[in-house]
């Protein structure tokens, strides 16, 4: 199968098993990404419970990563959790992080980054080297 230059309309998705190749600590760097006060509530990003969450569009209730959960609820509710203080590769991670991962195009991304163009953020994204584990969403549609 051929490989397609990404564009301003590729989507991308946090790779969890780039982590885990690299050896890395995927709940280490998400609890960094926390607000002081949760990070208060956290002082470890080991052994953390798993929360029953309630989707707030279905009202389904199922057990979410504490971590996660209250970067979701408290965080990124928080006017500087997103702004053109945050390093452009860490802001595209919030944004998936608190998107459930669901994958998002540099044009997407660009609706809440909006001092970056979609191109800067194609460009930081699509370049040579992966950055907290954000490639583009496979061809065939599939991540990883």
């Amino acid at each position: 199968m051929a490989w397609l230059k990404p564009t301003v309309d590729t989507k991308f998705y946090i790779d969890r098993e780039w982590w885990e190749r690299n050896g890395l600590d995927f709940r280490l760097y998400l609890r960094d990404q926390l607000c002081p006060e949760c990070k208060e509530r956290f002082p470890s990003h080991r052994e953390t419970e798993m929360v029953d969450w309630v989707d707030p569009d279905t009202a389904e209730v199922r057990q979410a990563d504490a971590l996660l959960e209250c970067l979701r609820s408290c965080c990124a509710r928080r006017s500087e959790f997103i702004t053109p203080q945050v390093p452009l590769v860490s802001a595209a991670f919030r944004l998936l992080l608190v998107n459930d991962n669901r994958p998002l195009s540099p044009r997407e991304m660009h609706e809440v980054i909006r001092w970056r163009t979609p191109e800067m953020i194609l460009q930081t994204l699509a370049g040579g080297q992966i950055y907290l584990g954000i490639r583009p969403v496979s061809e065939n549609g599939e991540n990883g």
